[in-house]
């Protein structure tokens, strides 16, 4: 059976014994990437923007080691992400936490921001139709 194409199967504790001494720790611990703004990038999707979490920051260096040893199974990435979380050290996840709530408070103020410069725009649009005009300015009653 190849490692890249596991599925959930009866053998996925051995797989999970298998995957888990092989990780690099030092790649896991501490957050991969702590540049808060560089993540808070990252988490926005066009006008979407992701709340993070603390365990969604260790799973995305559990995915990177998986890719790295060439396991990459996505039931895999959540076991491993559990057991790591649970037996992480409260200094461990606080590394996290405190970069998860960093990267929230500035999508947070970027998002705050950018719904106050939407409504700033006060210059009328101009169209060739009334149907236009009265959608992207509004109607006048």
């Amino acid at each position: 059976m190849s490692l890249l194409r596991i599925r959930r199967c009866r053998n996925m504790p051995t797989i999970l014994n298998h995957f888990l001494p092989r990780i690099i720790l030092s790649r896991i611990y501490p957050p991969f990437n702590s540049n808060a703004n560089i993540l808070a990038a990252q988490m926005r999707y066009g006008t979407k923007i992701r709340t993070i979490t603390a365990k969604i920051l260790l799973k995305r260096n559990v995915k990177r080691e998986a890719i790295r040893l060439r396991m990459y199974n996505v039931h895999i990435i959540n076991l491993a992400t559990e057991y790591i979380w649970n037996t992480s050290t409260a200094f461990q996840r606080d590394q996290f936490a405190t970069l998860a709530a960093s990267v929230n408070t500035i999508n947070q103020n970027y998002r705050e921001s950018f719904i106050y410069r939407m409504t700033q725009i006060t210059t009328p649009q101009e169209t060739n139709c009334a149907l236009g005009n009265d959608f992207l300015n509004g109607s006048n009653f």
